[in-house]
């Protein structure tokens, strides 16, 4: 059965999809209806050839991206359609690719055939582009701990992109043509809800470390210092503020390195900052986002730098190591706010050994809380892909604690200056993720390249074919 509609009303209920589609996000969170919407999207595809397919596609992304990244302009104003625009070209990429290739090799399951496709351009766009940016990837949706978000243990948030995709060609394919190998698409959908339904069971704390994570601005500097006063009866093993905590080199400062080595001697426990390290200090961009890492007497016992800096803001010169810090409390992993966006560094330092994340992060005052809530879920994949447990201090509300199973335990619940004492276990085990997993999604990526090379060559074989008969 072909799905006939006029490509006017394709191109509404493209727009419509897309916007049901931004509830499956938070902050409403639909998740279990994302196979339903990408399955109906397959249908709108269905027919058309591919340069419509991809204005369908297009638009559907627009669409999307327009109702849950509306923030975008508090941050970039009118150039917020634009950015929406780059990002809803994947979208249109994506419908376009899928309905050239599904003529060239029609041997391949549609439901495959579209899994590889979405999961590699998802890919793409989130690493390897220019702009790589990866927030709302289908598999972010489901993180908070169901059993469903465990095969992103396996192969991380890339896996579960698939998963959902897969379903929803089945689901599709069984709609449209019934094709052999689609029957049991209801039967998966229905194994999809049960396992989003499931939650996972909570861990238990192995080896436990007593946190002390400090929320405040680097414009108020006393707040870092008054909060991480000791308090009798609850000691702590490592207290963490958030990053650019100072924003210049505070070792050149010999007054306030030691009131803050002071802090560390004090408490007698671990401190973590974020400030910059200057290597140039005549030049403003001369320097690296760094966090500290204090031992108890206050001496630097390791440092990371931030690998992924941020896009259009001067954020300092990048790091390129991920490598745990060897302590006597075990071996800490150490990873700044942006650096969580992907699922590199984590997994270095999970591979490298770390046992716990910490992780200072600056989601900035000014941002609302569908912002916040959507940067969470980066922060809770990639604890849930490494089987960490992530403690994360923050300037103005991300302040939380993340279990290894990807639920959010416990944050602030205001973006005013505030501490949160929490408790985390320490950690050894390697995820399938860690070992090789992660993977998955430059696989697909490279399996979408072969097959767009495997249909051009179908195309001129073909070609060649009927020219010499």
């Amino acid at each position: 059965m072909v799905v006939r509609i006029p490509f006017k009303w394709r191109i509404l209920l493209g727009i419509a999809l897309g916007l049901v589609q931004a509830v499956c996000f938070p902050p409403v969170g639909f998740a279990m209806l994302l196979p339903l919407c990408v399955a109906t999207f397959f249908l709108l595809l269905t027919g058309l050839k591919s340069k419509l397919a991809f204005v369908v596609g297009f638009l559907y992304g627009l669409a999307w991206f327009l109702a849950d990244l509306f923030w975008f302009t508090n941050l970039f104003g009118p150039a917020a359609l634009s950015l929406c625009a780059i990002l809803a070209f994947f979208t249109g990429l994506f419908a376009a690719l899928l309905v050239w290739l599904q003529r060239r090799l029609p041997q391949i399951p549609a439901w495959l055939l579209a899994a590889v496709l979405w999961t590699g351009v998802e890919y793409f766009r989130s690493e390897p582009f220019i702009l790589n940016f990866g927030w709302l990837g289908l598999g972010y949706a489901v993180v908070n701990d169901h059993l469903l978000a465990r095969c992103a243990s396996w192969f991380g948030c890339y896996g579960v992109t698939f998963l959902i995709v897969a379903c929803a060609g089945l689901l599709a394919g069984q709609v449209s043509r019934g094709r052999p190998g689609t029957s049991g698409g209801l039967a998966i959908f229905g194994a999809f809800v049960l396992l989003y339904a499931i939650p996972l069971p909570p861990p238990s704390i192995e080896r436990p470390l007593h946190i002390r994570l400090v929320q405040a601005n680097s414009e108020d500097d006393e707040s870092h210092f008054g909060l991480s006063q000791p308090i009798v009866g609850s000691p702590v093993d490592v207290i963490v503020w958030p990053e650019y905590s100072f924003v210049s080199d505070p070792r050149h400062q010999p007054r306030l390195w030691k009131k803050i080595t002071s802090v560390a001697r004090i408490n007698h426990a671990y401190l973590l900052l974020g400030a910059k390290d200057e290597f140039n200090p005549a030049d403003p961009a001369g320097y690296r986002n760094t966090a500290f890492l204090l031992d108890r007497e206050g001496r630097v016992v390791g440092t990371h730098v931030k690998n992924h800096t941020v896009h259009f803001f001067r954020d300092g010169a990048p790091g390129t190591k991920a490598r745990a810090i060897p302590t006597d409390i075990g071996r800490i992993g150490v990873a700044i706010c942006f650096d969580m966006d992907y699922p590199d560094v984590a997994r270095r330092l999970a591979a490298d050994g770390a046992e716990v994340f910490l992780v200072p992060s600056d989601d900035p005052p000014e941002w609302g809380a569908v912002q916040r809530i959507q940067h969470r879920m980066m922060f809770q994949m990639r604890a849930l892909e490494c089987g960490r447990w992530l403690a994360r201090a923050d300037v103005a509300g991300g302040t939380s604690l993340v279990l290894p199973t990807g639920r959010e335990e416990t944050r602030v619940s205001t973006t005013a200056p505030t501490k949160l004492d929490v408790t985390v276990g320490r950690l050894s085990g390697k995820t399938l993720f860690v070992r090789g997993g992660w993977r998955f999604g430059p696989f697909c990526f490279v399996a979408l390249l072969g097959l767009c090379i495997w249909g051009l060559m179908a195309s001129r074989l073909a070609t060649l074919i009927k020219g010499a008969i």
